[in-house]
């Protein structure tokens, strides 16, 4: 009986109840709509969440390590409309990828000297970099989208694409999310990264590489949305100058949703998936059972919130930690 309860109390700790309820969700709708449960809506998704999944990887530990990235959407659009220009020049859609990638990667680039640099704050330098984006995505398409007469098969695989039944997608998402947690758990990159977000005075006093830190993850957070973009043209049919809308305020709940999973109070690529998916699962459910979408929009601002005050909660906690035990250690050394 106690090894019962041990289970259950483990099964049923705080870091796994968002997990429980996303089981619930997906119980009730697939009840209270016999379209929602078919193989089909749930495959969708599941290919719909890996793409928001993809999209902000990055952008989840920039959130851990204390700053904000709100270019990604914005970076994306700019990758679509560089591989869809390059691809209907002929340019074969490998190359046209690996081209955006790297180009988009500038853009965090740009977003780490603005920082680090100019000492501009991460909001107010995102801002710049998304303005900048848009506007370079806009000029590349001359004011229109680019649309692409034919997609790579291959590319379209790897968008709609299953194998055994399983979207090739969501298979993509799950080895780039393991490598993206053995950084996060295994490496010294990753204690870096969660030191600086817990105290940052704590961990510049420790030596941690704070520049480097922030020029590594805001490149990778622009690289990951320029995948993530590069993908989108098979969906679009098109490279797309303004992707913001929906994948602005659904990217960002994902990450803040995350921090409410696993690591409480600290974003974490585990729970930004089961964020992703769990966003997917609510504006998919509202959409079958006719739900006007701003209740969705509702519901979505008001689990950022929680994941935004839990984010907070968490560090202010932390802060207050580190001052009393050094000035603890103060008296101590005054005694």
């Amino acid at each position: 009986m106690k090894k019962i309860s041990s289970v259950l109390r483990k099964m049923f700790a705080p870091q796994y109840l968002m997990i429980w309820v996303l089981a619930a969700m997906v119980i009730g709708l697939s009840i209270a709509s016999p379209a929602f449960r078919t193989p089909s809506n749930l495959v969708e998704i599941l290919r719909s969440a890996g793409i928001y999944a993809v999209m902000v990887l990055g952008l989840t530990w920039i959130v851990a390590l204390g700053e904000i990235d709100v270019s990604f959407p914005d970076v994306a659009a700019f990758a679509s409309v560089v591989v869809a220009s390059l691809v209907v020049k002929d340019i074969p859609w490998f190359f046209a990828i690996i081209i955006a990638i790297g180009v988009s990667a500038l853009w965090g680039l740009f977003s780490g000297v603005l920082i680090n640099v100019f000492k501009a704050r991460a909001l107010i330098a995102s801002i710049a970099v998304t303005t900048i984006a848009k506007a370079c995505a806009y000029i590349i398409g001359r004011g229109n989208p680019i649309y692409v007469p034919v997609i790579n098969p291959t590319v379209n695989f790897l968008v709609y694409g299953k194998v055994a039944g399983i979207p090739m997608l969501l298979i993509i998402v799950v080895v780039l999310y393991v490598i993206a947690a053995f950084i996060q758990n295994q490496t010294k990159l990753g204690q870096y990264l969660y030191a600086l977000g817990e105290n940052r005075q704590a961990a510049l006093e420790a030596g941690i590489p704070e520049k480097r830190i922030i020029y590594a993850f805001y490149i990778l957070s622009a690289a990951m949305a320029a995948f993530a973009g590069s993908l989108m043209v098979a969906a679009y049919t098109s490279g797309q100058p303004n992707f913001v809308g929906a994948y602005f305020i659904d990217g960002l709940t994902a990450v803040f949703l995350g921090a409410l999973v696993i690591k409480i109070g600290k974003p974490n690529v585990v729970g930004t998936f089961i964020g992703a998916i769990m966003i997917m699962v609510i504006s998919n459910g509202s959409t079958l059972l006719g739900i006007q979408f701003y209740v969705g929009t509702i519901v979505k601002g008001i689990l950022m919130v929680i994941g935004v005050a839990v984010i907070s909660y968490s560090r202010t906690r932390s802060e207050k930690r580190y001052r009393a035990e050094r000035i603890a250690a103060s008296a101590a050394a005054t005694d």
